[in-house]
């Protein structure tokens, strides 16, 4: 298995998983940035994208959802969050529940399980490469997450959106609106709540590589948190 983070932050978002086999299939997580964009990412290649997973309907994780469908590519969320993009009666929008299993093709196989967020249904999904048997944790917007889950990760891709004091002082400071800091606060993960989740529910015995998501530009110095997390884990860290 292979994770690409394509866009990161509060302005977009998109992710792609690309499977272990000889023939690998593909999945897009969110699709938050407008679809020539997301084309030019995909290096105008659709080939064996089989579906797109949505973790909820905030325009920075779902903004082309229906041009992807229009391309053919079957879309999988919650209930709530497709109701909330008014595909209830879009064939191709597809809900999903948490705590069960689905196939969105013969490569890969989801759970979805609840998140923490100011949103409708919102979801992280565990995605296993059938293929080779890589464990993918994804959850990109979550204050907290309260899941554990007996799982060795070979991938895990988590919400790392700011540094508390340096949030603190920006307000402070006026770079920020207040009512924007306390959103943030309130419905986004800081660097020590990644780092406690990973070091309580995670088992990191397998996994090769942490992706930090969502980071917030001006909220965390990205390559002080780098370095932090390779010395703290001894796995290689993503940032982008």
């Amino acid at each position: 298995m292979n994770f690409i983070q394509h866009y990161s932050s509060s302005k977009s978002n998109l992710y792609e998983v690309v499977g272990g086999g000889a023939y690998p299939r593909r999945l897009l997580l969110e699709c938050g940035i407008r679809w020539p964009k997301i084309q030019e990412a995909l290096n105008f290649n659709l080939y064996g994208i089989d579906a797109c997973l949505i973790t909820h309907e905030h325009q920075d994780h779902c903004k082309a959802v229906r041009d992807v469908i229009k391309a053919g590519i079957d879309i999988y969320s919650s209930e709530g969050t497709i109701n909330s993009l008014g595909l209830d009666s879009e064939r191709r929008a597809i809900p999903a529940e948490a705590g069960h299993n689905f196939r969105p093709c013969d490569a890969f196989s989801v759970i979805p399980f609840g998140i923490n967020h100011d949103a409708a249904e919102p979801f992280g999904y565990l995605v296993a490469d059938l293929e080779s048997d890589d464990i993918l944790f994804f959850a990109p917007d979550s204050g907290f997450i309260k899941q554990r889950f007996d799982v060795m990760f070979s991938h895990v891709a988590i919400e790392c959106s700011y540094d508390v004091q340096i949030v603190k002082r920006n307000i402070k400071d006026g770079l920020i609106p207040a009512m924007l800091g306390k959103r943030l606060l309130e419905t986004h993960a800081d660097k020590e709540t990644t780092k406690r989740y990973l070091d309580k529910f995670i088992n990191l015995e397998k996994c090769r590589q942490i992706h930090l998501l969502h980071c917030s530009e001006g909220n965390l110095d990205k390559e002080k948190t780098k370095m932090e997390f390779e010395k703290r884990y001894f796995i290689e860290t993503v940032i982008i």
